[in-house]
């Protein structure tokens, strides 16, 4: 993308724009008051001390690093400017779907969490003090003690959207430097990779906060394409 196209999209899509602002401006001033700031704003699980209401939204727009922000930011940049067209969803839907794709990753996100702490525990009330099984003990204080932060369910709800009223668009990614349709590589990026990860737990992604952002995204752009009776390609 190039200062020019950037600049284009910016100017034509204002939800796009203020979001990449508050994003950035919320990404300095964590820099700037270092991690005090950040564990207020991320989303810890309800049950922890640290865990305030705000954070449901909070943590949509705090990142973890200058990659983290990065590629969030340029792929809401990227699809967002296409999604915020007048003649595709406007700049309300457009707004809605964010908001809408990121509680739902929170949420979805949270339900899993949940689900596997009454699977080892038998309850979902978590505390600091409970008594677990050693093979419970990882992934309970994992889910007790979780900080999340990032656009990412947001962004994967985005990815969803597009996917749907755009299937055939080619696409690159960065690590997949060939063009792929849409309602192929999109697919397989979530399946491929957080599904996958999300199973064997090797990183410290919330891949399952993508998954629901994608699901909720998804639904939301085909109950409104349904409704409207338009199909984009």
């Amino acid at each position: 993308m190039s200062l020019g196209q950037f600049r284009g999209i910016l100017d034509n899509s204002p939800v796009v724009k203020n979001l990449l602002l508050i994003n950035i401006l919320v990404f300095i001033a964590c820099l700037i008051y270092g991690d005090n700031l950040t564990n207020i704003l991320a989303m810890h699980y309800p049950t922890n001390p640290e865990f305030k209401p705000w954070q449901l939204v909070t943590h949509m727009f705090t990142h973890g690093g200058f990659m983290h922000i990065f590629f969030n930011m340029y792929a809401l940049v990227t699809f967002g400017g296409v999604l915020e067209n007048e003649r595709v969803l406007g700049s309300k839907r457009f707004a809605f779907l964010y908001i809408f794709s990121g509680l739902g990753a929170i949420f979805f996100h949270l339900a899993i969490s949940a689900g596997i702490s009454y699977f080892y525990t038998g309850t979902v009330f978590l505390s600091s003090t409970m008594q677990v099984s050693p093979d419970a003990m990882k992934a309970v204080l994992q889910i007790y003690y979780q900080s999340l932060v990032g656009a990412s369910g947001a962004i994967y709800g985005l990815l969803a959207a597009f996917g749907y009223l755009f299937p055939n668009t080619p696409l690159m990614f960065l690590f997949l430097p060939i063009p792929i349709k849409a309602k192929y590589l999109i697919p397989l990026v979530i399946i491929a990779y957080d599904i996958a990860f999300a199973q064997v737990g090797l990183d410290n992604v919330a891949h399952y906060a993508h998954i629901g952002g994608a699901i909720f995204g998804f639904l939301l752009v085909l109950f409104w394409n349904k409704t409207n009776k338009k199909t984009f390609y």
